[in-house]
């Protein structure tokens, strides 16, 4: 196994253009499949300009890493301008105890650590699949795997691992719109302060809703002190009224509000 040298009308930015295309010429090479197989997508973010030699340099060395860490269980890369597509297999032992998982984030973290020794201007976004049994899923797991690479951006603003199994309630959200979120004037309010005041109003509510309620179990898990959790909590009432707090009928309406919310914030 290894790189498929693909003609170079290939390496396009938005592989998604020729998916298709591309899709039925993998399927065409009758590949030996492992008992469970991932898409895996990396995508160096670019904190400051550089110049294109050490761009270059920087995507040449990622995937070389990736190649020699995953050595036994990639089946290909293909090429992309602006990201890294991997598929990778594991055998079902793997798979069933997880360790799959824990082998993954060693890598990314030593991936991490690798392109920091270079450059401190790339940030590292991983997204992988769920797992796939046959040739004909390669499609499916591309698109996982670009989803769970763009939440994971979203959600977490920062460099991320992240897988699209865990994506939960996200696999649902990701077709969002702006408009149609800040329709509810609830949430428009909290969002509009927030933006205004350099406050996190929206996060303090979705972790309150994250832990049914409980100020002391949201201020435990924000490392804040609950007087400060009873602060913000009176501040959203004020600004959006009692019901997003105290409606039962509403809360779930709510609670999905403020997940879907955290894929438009800028």
């Amino acid at each position: 196994m290894g790189e498929i040298p693909f003609e170079q009308s290939y390496a396009i930015k938005d592989l998604g253009n020729e998916l298709e295309k591309l899709m039925r010429k993998i399927n065409g090479l009758n590949l030996p499949l492992y008992d469970e197989n991932f898409a895996l997508i990396c995508e160096l973010q670019i904190d400051m300009p550089q110049n294109k030699h050490e761009e270059e340099f920087i995507k040449r060395k990622t995937k070389d890493f990736l190649r020699n860490a995953l050595d036994t269980h990639f089946l290909f890369t293909l090429p992309k301008t602006d990201e890294i597509l991997l598929f990778l297999g594991f055998d079902r032992n793997r798979y069933e105890n997880r360790t799959y998982r824990n082998m993954l984030r060693e890598v990314f973290c030593k991936l991490q650590r690798e392109i920091r020794t270079l450059t401190s201007h790339f940030k590292l976004v991983v997204g992988v699949s769920s797992s796939i049994k046959g040739e004909f899923s390669f499609k499916k797991a591309y698109t996982e795997a670009h989803v769970a690479k763009e939440v994971g951006k979203r959600i977490y603003k920062e460099e991320t691992l992240t897988f699209y199994d865990d994506l939960g309630i996200y696999k649902f959200l990701r077709f969002v719109d702006r408009e149609d979120i800040l329709k509810d004037e609830s949430i428009r309010c909290i969002y509009e302060y927030d933006k205004k005041h350099n406050t996190n109003l929206l996060e303090t509510l979705e972790a309150f809703m994250d832990n049914n309620g409980s100020i002391k179990k949201t201020a435990e898990k924000t490392f804040m002190h609950p007087n400060t959790i009873k602060y913000r909590l009176n501040k959203i009432k004020e600004l959006a009224g009692e019901d997003i707090l105290k409606d039962e009928s509403k809360r779930f309406y709510y609670y999905l509000l403020t997940k879907a919310i955290r894929l438009i914030l800028d």
